[in-house]
């Protein structure tokens, strides 16, 4: 295994745990309310707004694992016609076309977090808006990349059979 392969294998293990972690907070939280207007007639205004920041997290890391796996949502009405060489050069224009647009998404990301940065917003215990929203440009990028990586590994195999 290169060495390139290793980081790759342990920020995926991250990525993956973290993701479990966040799903694991998210139920937490969403039950924690329930239990503490029933029993003590409590209630946290921090956790909704919490929510729907872990909420685009789970997201953006979820669609950055289906990418890698190959498992994100599309629609094959013409590949599956096609000889496998074919089929390999059109599904590596699908990704090279996807991983553009997502690279083209991460200006104005980082553009909207300018923007929030400015604003000077926090979302709770004093954690500024934009920090809980980085994570936009940043899964934008691997994302991306992905799409890149697997168009050069579908040509490659392409060539190779």
């Amino acid at each position: 295994m290169t060495g390139w392969s290793r980081v790759a294998r342990f920020l995926n293990r991250i990525e993956q745990a973290v993701l479990v972690l966040l799903l694991v907070l998210m139920v937490v939280l969403a039950f924690l309310p329930i239990l503490f207007r029933n029993l003590l007639s409590v209630g946290f205004l921090w956790i909704d707004p919490l929510l729907r920041h872990l909420v685009l997290w789970v997201a953006l890391l979820g669609a950055s694992l289906a990418t890698r796996e190959n498992r994100h949502i599309k629609i094959d009405l013409i590949a599956p016609r096609l000889r496998p060489a074919n089929r390999a050069r059109l599904e590596a224009g699908l990704a090279l076309v996807s991983g553009a647009v997502c690279w083209l998404l991460v200006w104005p990301a980082v553009e909207f977090l300018r923007l929030e940065y400015e604003v000077g917003k926090t979302l709770i215990w004093k954690i500024p808006l934009w920090a809980s929203q980085a994570v936009m440009p940043l899964m934008l990028t691997v994302i991306g990349t992905r799409f890149f990586a697997a168009a050069r590994d579908r040509l490659s195999n392409r060539k190779a059979s």
